[in-house]
């Protein structure tokens, strides 16, 4: 396969820096972030926007079947054309938008159930927050993936409670798996180059989260939501006006008195696990 410089020219294509588009051009970064991934016997690969193939064509080239999901339709066709004959056994290819991609579906009708798949990508800076949300609420069929991301975006990942960083990104990518740092990768090794610094995490998938006794993980996600909506507000105001179904403001008191919390509480100074509390004592309160 040509190199990614060989191929911008030979399909007259421009990368499209404002739109997110960064070609990780450096070959040293490539290996590294596929070494991350720790690739065993039996494992497959999930990559997220691909772009002109770097990362992808090294994983191939070790052996391992990768299903990549890229929307950039000029990109496909280069990866059609160039990649895919050069591995037709092991590359697959999805032309669609990651975020209206059901990956739980595509990933069970290529690897059937019980399949060991990793996931990979250079996620695109301006919408790597709703993917990282995306991916995590498909724990389920991903054992682990090493991601690259704007470093403020990783930050926010391995941030504890009460720290500037921390949000909701770091609260329920915790209940979903844990982050590692891995290392930073400068704008020099990219084309074009960003404006920012990179960052490669590694997060570990957990299938199924601590639940304690907790029986609805969609609400306590939902009331972390509503915990991080408007950092300014007390969690006890934020509740009472946006808590589905709807609670008064003292019962809710009640509840934050037999925890022992103070009424002023603000929800970036709590951790998963007083959530996860609060939770499950919102669905035994009655």
């Amino acid at each position: 396969m040509l190199s990614q410089i060989e191929l911008l020219k030979k399909y007259d294509l421009r990368v499209r820096g404002h739109l997110g588009q960064h070609l990780l051009m450096d070959p040293n970064t490539i290996r590294k972030i596929v070494d991350a991934l720790d690739l065993q016997p039996g494992d497959r690969v999930f990559e997220v926007g691909p772009g002109l193939g770097a990362v992808t064509r090294e994983v191939l080239r070790r052996g391992f079947p990768l299903l990549a999901v890229e929307t950039d339709k000029k990109f496909v066709e280069v990866l059609t054309q160039e990649l895919l004959p050069e591995y037709p056994d092991l590359f697959r290819l999805v032309y669609g938008d990651i975020l209206k991609t059901d990956p739980t579906k595509t990933v069970l009708a290529w690897a059937g159930p019980g399949a060991k798949v990793k996931v990979i990508g250079n996620l695109p800076y301006y919408i790597s927050t709703p993917i990282l949300f995306h991916l995590v609420e498909h724990a389920t069929v991903f054992s682990s993936g090493v991601m690259m991301l704007q470093k403020e975006v990783a930050a926010r990942l391995t941030a504890e409670a009460g720290d500037e960083d921390y949000g909701r990104l770091s609260v329920t990518s915790r209940f979903h798996g844990e982050t590692e740092f891995l290392f930073d990768v400068s704008p020099a090794c990219f084309l074009p180059r960003p404006e920012v610094m990179s960052r490669v995490i590694r997060y570990t998938f957990r299938p199924f989260p601590p639940r304690e006794c907790l029986r609805n993980e969609t609400g306590l996600l939902e009331l972390v939501r509503i915990a991080f909506s408007q950092r300014r507000k007390t969690l006890l105001s934020l509740l009472a006006h946006q808590l589905k179904p709807k609670r008064s403001r003292e019962d809710l008191e009640r509840v934050f008195g037999a925890l022992g919390w103070s009424l002023k509480v603000r929800g970036e100074t709590l951790s998963l696990e007083q959530y996860i509390t609060l939770a499950a004592a919102l669905e035994g309160f009655s």
